[in-house]
Order: structure tokens, then C-alpha cells, then sequence
């Protein structure tokens, strides 16, 4: 690392980087080559604006979308661990209402020159729920922790995606885990050494894996520590409540740093997979927010409350994975002719129509500078794809006499039925195909796909941070939910390349050439790229529905009296 100044790093202080543009991020790399401080506003837990009165009941009940399979921010895996781990836990730093990156235990960080070495302030006076003070040193043990292929974290691999030093290698075996680039002290600091600079840093830092867990929990209860009356944690709330596949309810932590503008009291978080059972029990007024909309009510609750339902762009893809280290799809052939056959356009405006895109490449265009490449198959019409795909599966050995037979498992809610219906009778009416499928209960589905027990499996993936390596890292050999176990030396070097390209436009010129190899090897077909939509009661404030990771904070979320 060079640097001006003898035998010194140049640092540049940094209070914050918010969601930047790209012609504000190339701003923001002039300014920190010349090192100028960059000031930007930020805002904090729930602002209640002057003149709105409280209701004196400040409770929230939530729908989640299966029961989460561990609390455990290194062993989370999908969707509803986040929802919960997120009012738990709290990184060095976290998001605003709008997605835009804010402090969250660290008060303020550095960075070298060159992008290589951070270094993060954190607040003082931190403390667990337990009382206990909680410091640099929990944050290093935990970074490390998830590295350790001991934990058997799925998000081990994030650590190397970062570009921290040695992270791959910890993972891999091959290194000992002292040897991670992560360092707490002096003092309240803590320092990421990084193979390469990685302006996407302060993103990834949000994700739920990069949550300090408690060394002396972790250590007298091992993986039982996450559970009531043992868990200890940093967030905004804590356990108090856990009844598997019936409920969790959260209250208020008082050792957490900002508790004084956290107005929630209890959150009581209930696990209903089916949408329609969860849409009823919001109108019975038993939920006050719901995150998944039933397809086939969306239309008329758009025209009967139009004030409480909610939509907005994802930066998330729903597609179907193939088990390429299965017969018959680790043949390229019969995966493109299953992905050429899906009716896409059909799926989101006749099945789900909320605002859903039809996708034919892996990342959303809601990524910041990201223009989608054109695949050839796209460029073709219906009935050219539907052609190609019948020439496909005959080249691959299969025919009316000999049809090609599988199950697709999916976790049951109901518009993941009513796509594998749909996809399964295109399937079916157009190709010599027979299709079987498999209702299963979110943790057994989670397991299936992750120990490539399965053939053709639905899937949705939601990126962590606003940049195009977020969803395309998925299709590694290093990422824990590489459900298809893809694995290509042309699409890796390409990630590789891009992870350590500091321009904008440069770097997603380069994703664009790896969402090209994907469709090329097909082994995901994506189906659509989705949006959040959401059920919230008129008497919420705060409620982030329109972050493009869907992710709600409710320490920022408050009741009004009506």
C-alpha cells in the first residue's frame, strides 16, 4: 500500500457513504484520492415528527414466511432468519429507510488510500442485553467465527467475497483462522485488511452475517445459545418468546445504544406460509403488516385499500435451480430447454401481476448503473424458443416413448403453487415431459436444495447490497446457496476481475459478459425479477417498504393514535 506520507497510510475519514449514483460514487473516489472528507446527513432509529401524537399501544404483530431454521446470524440462511435476526442483531453498519448505508454500532471509519485497510470507531458505552460490555474484540471473534469451517456457516464464503485477507483460504482449510485480516484495537477500533479495495464494502457490512454474536454464550450453550433465555444479543430487540412454527415475540432492549428513540415495545413475529391465511388474519386486524400478497387478491385490494398496500421495485430474482450434479441436468441441453419453454411474461402478468418483471438474465435492473445484457434466447419469439427446446430435448435422447421424467420441489405458499401449476402444465402440454411436484415445509425445502437432494427446485434470491456481484456470486463455488453447485473458470475470473475494478461502468460491463456465460450454461433459469408488496395499517409510521433489499427496520417504525 503506497501512500505520500513516510512510512504512514494516508486515511481518509469517512462519516458515511449512502446509496451513491454513479456519477456521485465517481465524485466520491476523486475525493477520496485526494483525501477530502465526505460528510453526508444521516438519520437514526424513529423520527417522530413534532405534533404527532403516540397511541399508547406500541406493539407490532408481523406475518413471516416460514419458521426460521436457526436465529444464529452465521447459520441464517433464507428470508425469514433475516426478518428476525435483523431486530436482534446489529452490524457496524446498517441502512436507513431507504436502503442508504448509516452507522450502526461504529460511530464513524477510515480507509487507506488505496481502498485496502478500514478501520471502524465504534461507539462507546456499547454494551449486550445482558449488560456485559461489548467491543472491537466481539466483532473480530465473530468475523472470525463465521470463517471457521468448524461453524459450518452457509455465508462463510461472504468474508472472501468482501476481499478480506486470508478469508478463502480460512474457509477452505487451508489457513488458520488467526491469519483473517481482522483486528480489534487500539482502543474501540476495529481494522479490515483487504486483498483489494472493494467499493462495495459498506453494503456488504449489513448483511445479517456480519452481526457480532456473543463469544460467552456461544462457548457455554455451543449451537443451543440462540435459543429463549440463553440467547444474548445487540440489537434493537430481544428473545423473549419462541413457540416452533406458531410464533416469536421480541421487546424492547434497554442496553441497546439508541433504545431512547426506539418506540416499539413487543413485536410478535408469526410464521404463516399460506398468504391467503395470512391476508385474513390482517383483515381480522390480528397482523398489522403483511409481506407476501396473495396473487389472486391483489387486484381487488388494490381498489379496496389502495392506502394500505404497498409496491415497490426488488432487488431480488425468482428462478428455478437445477441439481447439475444429477442426471439428467448436468446436461446443458435439457436445462435450456426447460428454461426456453417458460411462458415468463405469462407467469407475471397473468399469475402474479404486482409488479413483477420477466427475466431472462439473473440480476434486476434496479442495480444502480446495470444495464441487463440481451441473451440470444431472448431475442427469439415464443415459438422459436419452443422449437429450439423440442430439437433440445430429442438431441438429448428424449421423446414421446421416452419422456423426460423429474420432480420440482418448492416451499408451500400459495403463489409458489400456483407458478409450479403453471410452469409444470407449460412443461407438460409443450415437451415430452412428465413433471411431479413437491410441497415441502420451508426448513425441509431449505435442506433439500442446499444438500442437492432434489432435481428442479423454485427459488428466489434478494441481494444484499446495491451492487450486480450480490446476485451473480450466487453461481460460485464458494457461495452457500449455490443450490445448482454451477461451477465455471470463465464466469469466475470474470467475478474475480470485476471484485477488484474500482469503476463503476467498468465493473458492470463485466457482470454483463458474466449474465451472458450463465445464460449460455443455463444452470438457473431465471423466471421474473420481483417487488416488494406489502399490507401496512394506516396507523404505521416508519414502516421502510420501499428498500430495495425489502428489508423493515422496526426500531424505526412507531403507532400513531387515530
Amino acid at each position: 500500500m503506497s501512500s505520500p506520507h513516510k512510512g504512514r497510510q494516508a486515511m481518509i475519514p469517512l462519516k458515511i457513504i449512502t446509496r451513491l449514483p454513479a456519477a456521485f460514487l465517481k465524485l466520491f473516489l476523486l475525493l477520496t484520492a485526494l483525501q477530502v472528507s465526505v460528510y453526508l446527513p444521516i438519520a437514526q432509529a424513529a423520527e417522530v415528527p413534532k405534533g404527532i401524537k403516540l397511541s399508547k399501544d406500541q406493539t407490532l404483530k408481523r406475518a413471516l414466511r416460514g419458521d426460521p431454521e436457526s436465529l444464529d446470524p452465521h447459520l441464517a440462511i433464507g428470508i425469514p432468519e433475516d426478518q428476525v435476526t435483523r431486530e436482534l442483531f446489529e452490524g457496524l453498519v446498517t441502512q436507513d429507510l431507504q436502503g442508504n448505508i448509516i452507522p450502526g454500532q461504529a460511530e464513524s471509519w477510515t480507509t487507506s488510500g488505496d481502498g485496502t485497510v478500514w478501520t471502524f470507531t465504534l461507539r462507546k458505552g456499547l454494551t449486550w442485553s445482558d449488560g456485559k460490555p461489548l467491543t472491537a474484540a466481539d466483532f473480530e471473534y465473530s468475523f472470525k467465527r463465521l470463517a471457521n469451517p468448524d461453524t459450518a456457516s452457509p455465508y462463510a464464503w461472504y468474508l472472501g467475497a468482501m476481499g478480506i485477507q486470508n478469508a478463502s483460504e480460512i474457509t477452505k482449510g487451508k489457513k488458520p483462522v488467526s491469519t483473517l485480516g481482522v483486528k480489534a484495537g487500539p482502543g474501540n477500533t476495529l481494522t479490515l485488511e483487504l486483498n483489494h479495495s472493494a467499493p462495495y464494502l459498506l453494503a456488504m457490512l449489513t448483511h445479517r452475517s456480519m452481526n457480532p454474536v456473543p463469544r460467552a454464550a456461544v462457548e457455554s450453550h455451543g449451537r443451543d445459545w440462540a435459543t429463549p433465555g440463553k440467547i444474548v444479543v445487540n440489537g434493537p430487540f430481544t428473545l423473549t418468546k419462541r413457540v416452533i412454527r406458531e410464533q416469536i415475540v421480541l421487546n424492547k432492549n434497554p442496553e441497546y445504544w439508541n433504545q431512547k428513540n426506539t418506540v416499539l415495545t413487543e413485536i410478535t413475529l408469526l410464521p404463516i406460509e399460506s398468504e391467503t391465511a395470512a391476508l385474513n388474519r390482517y383483515r381480522a386486524g390480528e397482523l398489522d403488516i403483511v409481506s407476501s400478497i396473495p396473487t389472486t387478491h391483489f387486484t381487488k385490494l388494490s381498489n379496496q385499500m389502495p392506502e394500505q398496500l404497498k409496491t415497490s421495485p426488488s432487488l431480488a430474482t425468482y428462478y428455478l435451480t437445477f441439481n447439475t450434479r444429477e442426471k439428467p441436468f448436468d446436461d446443458v441441453r435439457v436445462r435450456k430447454a426447460l428454461s426456453y419453454t417458460l411462458q415468463r411474461e405469462l407467469i407475471t402478468n397473468n399469475i402474479m401481476g404486482q409488479g413483477q418483471t420477466a427475466a431472462y438474465t439473473f440480476t434486476p435492473e434496479t442495480v444502480t448503473g446495470f444495464i441487463p445484457p440481451e441473451p440470444g434466447y431472448k431475442k427469439m419469439s415464443a415459438q422459436e424458443r419452443l422449437s429450439e427446446a423440442k430439437k433440445l430435448l430429442q438431441a438429448a435422447g428424449y421423446s414421446k416413448e421416452k419422456p423426460l421424467t423429474f420432480n420440482y420441489i418448492y416451499n408451500a405458499t400459495d403463489s409458489n403453487k400456483h407458478i409450479a401449476v403453471a410452469i409444470q402444465e407449460m412443461w407438460q402440454k409443450s415437451l415430452p415431459v412428465k413433471v411431479n411436484l413437491e410441497s415441502l415445509e420451508w426448513s425441509t425445502y431449505l435442506q433439500r436444495k442446499l444438500d442437492g437432494q432434489y432435481q428442479v427446485a423454485r427459488a428466489l434470491w434478494g441481494g444484499d447490497y446495491d451492487d450486480a456481484i450480490t446476485m451473480l456470486d450466487v453461481h460460485t463455488p464458494e457461495h452457500g446457496n449455490n443450490s445448482s453447485f454451477y461451477n465455471s473458470k470463465q464466469y469466475n475470473q470474470l467475478l474475480d476481475q470485476a471484485k477488484q475494478t474500482l469503476n463503476r461502468e467498468e465493473r458492470n460491463r463485466l457482470y454483463a459478459e458474466a449474465e451472458l456465460i450463465l445464460a449460455s450454461d443455463m444452470p438457473i433459469a431465471p423466471v421474473y425479477w420481483n417487488s416488494n408488496n406489502y399490507l401496512i395499517k394506516p396507523d404505521l409510521r416508519g414502516v421502510s417498504y420501499d428498500n430495495p433489499e425489502g428489508r423493515i427496520y422496526s426500531r424505526e417504525i412507531y403507532r400513531i393514535e387515530q
